[in-house]
């Protein structure tokens, strides 16, 4: 259900973009959205849409409401090769719902090689638009359009320099996915490649999907569901800042969600390394008790034991971070919202800091190091090498 293309069907050849028309369909073969879990297709193929839960069961993910959270591309990115020097997207981007404070601004980073080429600002009123850069270098790159995180965004077409080439990108890096509240979706990032699972994905070498979703990190079965079923070679989760906020569990009923989502995603992936994390600083929530009497402090504390409990019971490969270990008390002057505030995420500057130390974490605790990164089964395979199988989404 991840690495989906636009039509799910993958080719290894290129192909040279018509002379008299640079223009290329979204539904090209070409054209893959990375970190997506499925492609919703419009009306008679006019527009493509990734969706981070299959979109045709988005309510069942969300039955309360808000199913445009897994509709925003966070992490998400239209990847593809070519030669091109120049670059022109028609699109169509939704405005992001209202939030509490600093507003997010839609944005969408060109990345050439790994390498950021230029930000830039969408359009985001549902019409459609287009956006031009000159900036790739005019050799064959992998070309990587990070999606805009807190905007829903529909795929019309591309268009590159006539006569230019045009294939797949069909490398093959470890994949991590991740679990999330708004902290992991990227919120306060400056823009999607600068949000901190983006920079751990980039330094660490590693195809990221991530499940992270605002208001919405709250144990639900259908994702854990979700996240047994994707392939994965590293599994991550960040958990309890929305539990805590949103009542969505007491103590007992929050220790024994924990277990099952753990228990859950282990049933297709019983030694694939897992990394829980409890929730980052929240200063004006450390000592407040939320809906259920829990305070931040004591669900960082049941994360924690729940680790024990598990590992006690035989996973050896779960691990535990302390989130005051990424992003404590000494960053809350980098968080995203002034004082008077609930403050919640990091901010522009918070987000290279939390990606820092984050990847310093999962190094640690992980022992052998990262997928990717040491000998042996996690053996990094070129970026260019024969794409492994595909798991896309169904349309």
């Amino acid at each position: 259900m991840t690495d989906a293309t636009a039509d799910h069907t993958s080719t290894h050849t290129h192909t040279q973009i018509s002379p008299e028309n640079g223009t290329v369909p979204g539904d090209h073969p070409a054209l893959r959205f990375r970190g997506a879990v499925s492609v919703q297709r419009g009306p008679g193929g006019a527009w493509l849409s990734p969706w981070r839960v299959p979109y045709e069961e988005a309510r069942l993910y969300l039955p309360e409401g808000g199913i445009g959270r897994a509709a925003m591309p966070a992490g998400v990115r239209l990847t593809f090769r070519t030669d091109s020097g120049s670059l022109a997207c028609r699109y169509q981007a939704d405005p992001a719902p209202r939030l509490t404070g600093v507003q997010e601004q839609p944005r969408l980073d060109v990345v050439a090689d790994g390498r950021p080429v230029e930000t830039v600002e969408l359009t985001a009123d549902g019409r459609d638009a287009e956006f031009r850069t000159a900036r790739l270098p005019g050799r064959m790159v992998t070309v990587e359009l990070w999606l805009p995180t807190y905007h829903q965004f529909r795929l019309r077409s591309l268009a590159l320099d006539p006569g230019s080439a045009l294939g797949p990108d069909t490398g093959v890096l470890p994949r991590w996915v991740h679990y999330g509240s708004s902290i992991s979706q990227g919120r306060g990032a400056a823009s999607p490649v600068r949000a901190w699972p983006a920079l751990v994905a980039r330094d660490a070498g590693l195809d990221l999907t991530s499940l992270a979703m605002g208001a919405a990190c709250c144990l639900q079965p259908m994702t854990a569901r979700l996240m047994r079923d994707l392939p994965a070679e590293l599994l991550t989760a960040c958990v309890g800042i929305n539990v805590q906020s949103l009542g969505s569990h007491s103590p007992g009923a929050f220790d024994s969600a924990l277990v099952g989502f753990v228990r859950t995603v282990r049933e297709r992936h019983p030694d694939t390394p897992f990394v829980l994390m409890s929730t980052i600083v929240a200063p004006d929530r450390e000592t407040l008790r939320g809906p259920t009497g829990m305070t931040v402090e004591e669900i960082r504390e049941r994360t924690r034991d729940v680790v024990h409990l598990l590992r006690s019971h035989g996973d050896v490969k779960l691990r535990y971070i302390n989130g005051l270990d990424v992003f404590g008390p000494r960053d809350v002057p980098l968080m995203l919202e002034p004082p008077g505030l609930d403050r919640l995420h990091p901010g522009p500057t918070g987000h290279p800091v939390f990606a820092e130390r984050f990847l310093g974490a999962l190094r640690k605790v992980l022992g052998d190091g990262l997928p990717g990164e040491g000998p042996g089964r996690w053996a990094r395979r070129s970026p260019h090498s024969p794409a492994a199988p595909q798991h896309a989404g169904t349309p």
